[in-house]
């Protein structure tokens, strides 16, 4: 009997063991790269996301300070307007300060209100809404003072009698303090629309 072992049935296993390791190693490769690009991938999303959001609540508060400087500043002119009427201090010119302010807002007024809208939502904007009726009632009564400043007449009413003009523009002023704090605290809380990834919108 010969003592010779055959050793050629050996050969298919190596070759195939080799295969199998280099099929191993290029998966590896593989799936090494379609992790790393999805890594990538996710966070380019995270800071495209960051980036909007941030711009977006930017854009937010920008808003709010637009809101808060036109209300507010229609009633400083018509409290100044109010006064000079009052106590015959220089009446034109606390006047025409006023009838700038009020050409100012009218042009603004609809931009203001979209952009109320889009930011701070359908109520906040009709809260804005519900200011313009009691500025329209301010605006009555000076333009009648004015007519008759004009005129060279008395003033039509005394506006420091009680529950007159200055009384009703200083409650009108917590009115308005009261509606600045309230968007404060949904900018402070996240409770506007930030999140919607499209441009603000823009004042003509």
């Amino acid at each position: 009997m010969s003592d010779e072992v055959d050793i050629g049935h050996k050969e298919p296993k190596a070759k195939s063991s080799k295969a199998f390791d280099l099929t191993k190693s290029i998966l590896t490769v593989v799936l090494a790269s379609i992790a790393a690009a999805w890594i990538s991938h996710h966070y380019k999303v995270e800071e495209e996301n960051a980036a909007v959001y941030a711009e977006s609540r930017k854009a937010a508060t920008n808003t709010y300070y637009d809101i808060i400087d036109t209300i507010g500043k229609r009633h400083y002119y018509a409290l100044r307007a109010a006064v000079g009427f009052q106590w015959h201090d220089d009446e034109m010119v606390h006047w025409q300060q006023y009838e700038n302010m009020r050409a100012y807002w009218n042009e603004h007024r609809y931009s203001i209100l979209a952009l109320t809208k889009r930011y701070f939502g359908a109520g906040t904007e009709q809260h804005f809404r519900d200011f313009i009726p009691k500025f329209d009632s301010v605006d009555d009564k000076l333009v009648a003072a004015k007519n008759a400043f004009r005129d060279k007449k008395p003033t039509p009413e005394d506006f420091s009698k009680a529950g007159g003009l200055l009384d009703y523009l200083y409650n009108l002023d917590n009115e308005i303090r009261n509606f600045s704090e309230s968007l404060q605290e949904q900018l402070k809380h996240g409770q506007v629309d930030i999140y919607s990834p499209q441009p603000p919108l823009k004042k003509p």
